[in-house]
């Protein structure tokens, strides 16, 4: 399937985590419409490498949340195992034996109040972005952006429906058959299947995804491709990305540029709940005011380096410390990095007095660069790649999309990309603990600095020596290199410290 861009600006959700928090909401809500009804027990089962961060991440409220219902963007997420005790929901938390599922892997065992039992298999990859890959231990792939109609029966049924993509498997006693659609199948389709005999259960499976399936396949695999389609056709990257998305998914341009317009509306209602108040962060290992008194020393006019940069990291750390107290923010691409795109984005704004709609089109150039850096192979998950992967990334599509807004010149748009990435090579992902506090925070400093400064040796003519294609692969060669240890497996790095070792054991 194509990357969507909006797997690059996005999601909106609860923090503090998109992979961990946001993707496990997402696989919850899919769990949700698999079993179709009430629920009287969860089983959850992780993968062994979650076992370190998983509370910290809130993966298991996020679960649970997704399994009553809850969206990843809404706020009672907090209390979602509160909510699930009070429906009367017995809840069990275990791990997966070692080295035989993906990383950000988890199964789920559902009993349900009717007594029937259904069990998945689903894992985060990114970004927020998910995958199930098993239902009742048969292997059926359901993809989240896409409507899927579950059937159990006694005989494997003849089904047919126009556009759909047919799965089918068998259980000891059952067949398990799903049809995966681009569209939500008509009513009549679905009272069609129901005549079928031997069909005992059908579940309609919505997609958790609002950005649309693929319906056709589209290509977007370098800066050197987009530059010279963006020459030969006398277009900015932001109408290449518009462009890219509507082919993607058959929506019209006004669809597109709304939902981009929504998420940087977000942003915006994100960065003012930030700033209101100080907030009491999950474990409190940071001391959730650095946004405000970095904003107070700018206002004061105390900063060496005067305000523009100060400002914007004021707004990354704001941003950051309201993650992880579980507000609700924009991942770009994932929470762990979400403050870099807002704090950027909105001082220069102020600043030079954009307009929305041009710090919209700005989105959609990181957006696009995001997609390259996705099909080219990169990692957007911590724990797969490293913070390279995270606050890296983030850093370098902002510097393209900041310097998108004063020169449509492509080239200086992918070399501040590649000059920015460049200086966050080998980052690691070693928070101290479970919760995205420390480093995480803070590192978004480092990426909204890096991403200004690349942006200004850009528009001096400054190029990468690497081709921003190869700084690309470059990435994706250390994310491959990093010592498992390195990301965020809570032993390397800084977590290997005295003073880490003393707070986790306070913590445990």
């Amino acid at each position: 399937m194509s990357t969507s861009i909006f797997e690059i600006i996005g999601p909106v959700m609860v923090g503090p985590s998109s992979s961990h928090t946001a993707g496990m909401a997402r696989i919850g809500r899919m769990a949700h419409s698999i079993a179709g009804e009430d629920l009287k027990n969860i089983h959850i089962r992780f993968s062994p490498m979650l076992q370190n961060t998983y509370h910290g991440h809130r993966s298991d409220v996020a679960l649970i949340g997704g399994m009553i219902g809850i969206c990843e963007d809404d706020i009672r997420m907090k209390d979602s195992m509160v909510l699930a005790k009070q429906k009367g929901i017995d809840i069990e938390i275990g791990f997966l034996p070692q080295h035989m599922y993906p990383q950000n892997t988890v199964w789920l065992g559902l009993e349900c109040q009717s007594g029937r039992n259904v069990s998945l298999l689903g894992t985060s990859i990114g970004g927020g972005s998910i995958i199930i890959n098993k239902v009742d231990d048969v292997f059926i792939q359901l993809a989240p952006e896409q409507w899927h109609i579950l059937i159990w029966s006694k005989k494997e049924p003849a089904l047919k429906m126009e556009g759909a993509l047919l799965q089918c498997g068998k259980t000891e006693t059952e067949f398990i058959t799903c049809m995966s659609l681009p569209h939500k199948p008509s009513k009549e389709a679905l009272e069609q299947i129901q005549k079928e005999k031997d069909i005992h259960t059908i579940r309609l499976v919505e997609p958790v995804l609002v950005y649309g399936s693929t319906i056709w396949e589209q290509t977007c695999d370098g800066c050197a491709e987009v530059c010279r389609k963006s020459k030969e056709q006398k277009i900015a990257l932001s109408e290449i990305a518009i462009h890219y998305e509507m082919e993607r998914t058959g929506f019209s341009k006004e669809v597109v540029c709304r939902q981009m317009s929504v998420l940087y509306q977000k942003m915006k209602d994100s960065a003012t709940e930030a700033a209101k108040e100080s907030h009491r962060l999950l474990y409190g290992l940071a001391s959730g005011t650095d946004g405000k008194a970095l904003r107070k020393a700018v206002e004061e006019g105390k900063t060496i380096s005067g305000e523009t940069i100060p400002m914007a990291v004021s707004i990354a750390l704001e941003i950051m410390e309201y993650n992880a107290s579980m507000g609700v923010i924009v991942a770009a691409p994932t929470a762990g990095s979400s403050g870099i795109v807002p704090g950027c984005f909105l001082t220069v704004q102020k600043k030079y007095g954009f307009s929305d709609e041009e710090m919209v089109k700005a989105l959609f150039v990181s957006g696009l660069i995001g997609v390259i850096m996705s099909h080219r192979h990169v990692s957007f998950s911590g724990s797969v790649g490293g913070c390279q992967g995270e606050v890296g990334v983030s850093a370098a599509i902002t510097a393209a999309g900041l310097v998108s807004l004063f020169t449509d010149d492509t080239e200086k748009i992918v070399h501040a990309m590649a000059i920015c990435l460049k200086n966050l090579l080998g980052l690691v992902c070693d928070p101290i603990a479970g919760p995205i506090e420390i480093p995480c925070i803070k590192r978004n400093a480092v990426g909204t600095a890096n991403a200004f400064i690349s942006a200004d040796m850009a528009m001096a003519g400054i190029r990468s020596f690497i081709p921003p294609d190869e700084v690309i692969d470059a990435l994706v060669d250390v994310e491959k290199r990093l010592p498992q240890e390195l990301k965020c497996a809570i032993s390397g790095g800084l977590a290997s410290t005295p003073t880490a070792k003393t707070i986790r054991k306070k913590m445990r």
